[in-house]
């Protein structure tokens, strides 16, 4: 089953694709944060194009207090309701230090700006690694 993954943030949302076939999550694209509408158009036309059945959508928790839910992940799980409702399940994934992860591989890389794509992979492959 191929699986979308997002890592989404106010002004950029990452995107990876992967699928429980392989259980390998490869970054796939950024696309700039503007509109809600807009966003979720992008992203279901990629998963008509890639013949996605699911979202994973990183939502995160602060380290401190991982009961606690942040502005941040209220918003995030109000676009993935939005997104739901197109009709492609979309499932939470814990994103905690993805983005430090993501980073620390794009400066590797020496490619910053891949930290978004790069993060939204990390969100899916800790998913396909636990399902």
């Amino acid at each position: 089953m191929r699986i979308l993954g997002i890592d989404y943030g106010a002004a950029r949302v990452g995107v990876a694709l992967g699928d429980t076939e392989t259980r390998i999550a490869s970054p796939w694209c950024v696309i700039a944060n503007e509109d809600a509408d807009e966003m979720i158009d992008r992203l279901m036309d990629i998963a008509k194009k890639e013949q996605v059945k699911q979202f994973v959508i990183g939502i995160p928790h602060p380290l401190h207090d991982q009961t606690r839910e942040t502005d941040q992940a209220r918003e995030i799980r109000a676009f993935a309701k939005r997104l739901g409702e197109k009709g492609i399940p979309v499932i939470e994934e814990d994103e905690t230090l993805s983005s430090a992860l993501a980073q620390t591989q794009a400066q590797e890389m020496n490619e910053y700006h891949k930290r978004d794509d790069l993060a939204a992979a990390a969100i899916l492959q800790t998913y396909l690694d636990r399902v």
